[in-house]
């Protein structure tokens, strides 16, 4: 099993950005604002995405947060080295980013065909726990240049609208989080009984909280949280991935989160040159 995955720098947000298409005023500038509310809108379902920086980024990962894309969307990232070069230093081919249950892992019949972890929406369903998040992981490679083009022909809304882009490096401990990793669905909504005695409930929002507990950090691995958590503290947003590119794309999808520390707690040191940190990441 892979380790966990930390990437808390974006580099998509020193690039510059553009698309294929936008819907009005709903263009790539949003892509690098923390908000569910502002989004990258296509005018189809075919979208295309440019980021292009100055100098060359190590980039390992690629993620698509918060969107309407369902199980049959496909995607494809392609890295230069330079803008403008005719051949890339990465392409991951066309991919699914939100991917299905893998076949004969569940009841026959149960479920409907295509399910993944995800409850499928544009953006007036995130407020309450819905849209999907895709990520392609790949060997770290040096660019100045990505090119992510979406194919998403069965969207049903008709179109493409995407909430956020991180791309960048991970950081991986050497040993993973210690098991009894918790995933909590938040909601806050309230449940109510008015006079007559009839339960009602007044709608609030819905998020994930995932809390591990990293029990075994070697000397690096304590240096490399501790700056971390340090650059990013509990004001700026990471992608944490419990399960990376594991097997079961829904263990993977329910334990990817884009979102904040909600915790500062004390890095402890247990025994001779190993350290302790528990985590808390909240999605935003």
């Amino acid at each position: 099993m892979t380790n966990l995955r930390i990437l808390h720098d974006n580099a998509a947000d020193r690039a510059v950005l553009s698309a294929s298409s936008q819907a009005g005023a709903l263009g790539p500038a949003n892509l690098q604002r923390d908000s569910k509310s502002f989004v990258l809108r296509a005018t189809g379902t075919v979208l295309s995405i440019s980021a292009t920086w100055p100098t060359a980024e190590l980039v390992a990962c690629v993620a698509l947060i918060s969107t309407n894309l369902t199980s049959s969307a496909k995607m494809r990232v392609r890295g230069f080295a330079k803008p403008g070069d005719g051949v890339p230093v990465l392409d991951t081919g066309s991919i699914f980013p939100c991917p299905a249950a893998t076949h004969g892992s569940y009841p026959w019949g149960t479920l409907p065909l295509g399910w993944n972890a995800y409850r499928w929406g544009g953006v007036n369903t995130w407020a309450r726990g819905g849209g999907a998040d895709g990520a392609a992981w790949f060997a770290p490679v040096r660019v100045r240049q990505l090119v992510i083009d979406v194919h998403a022909p069965q969207s049903p809304e008709g179109y493409v609208e995407i909430s956020r882009l991180v791309a960048g490096n991970y950081w991986s401990p050497v040993q993973n989080a210690e098991y009894g990793a918790q995933l909590l669905l938040q909601d806050s909504s309230e449940v109510y009984r008015t006079a007559a005695g009839e339960l009602k409930s007044a709608i609030g929002t819905a998020s994930d909280k995932l809390s591990v507990t990293l029990a075994h950090l070697t000397p690096m691995d304590r240096a490399r949280l501790m700056r971390i958590l340090r650059e990013n503290g509990k004001g700026k947003a990471m992608l944490f991935s419990l399960f990376p590119e594991n097997p079961d794309p829904l263990l993977e999808q329910d334990h990817m989160l884009y979102g904040k520390v909600s915790n500062i707690d004390a890095v402890s040191t247990p025994y001779f040159e190993t350290y302790s940190a528990p985590l808390q990441i909240e999605g935003i």
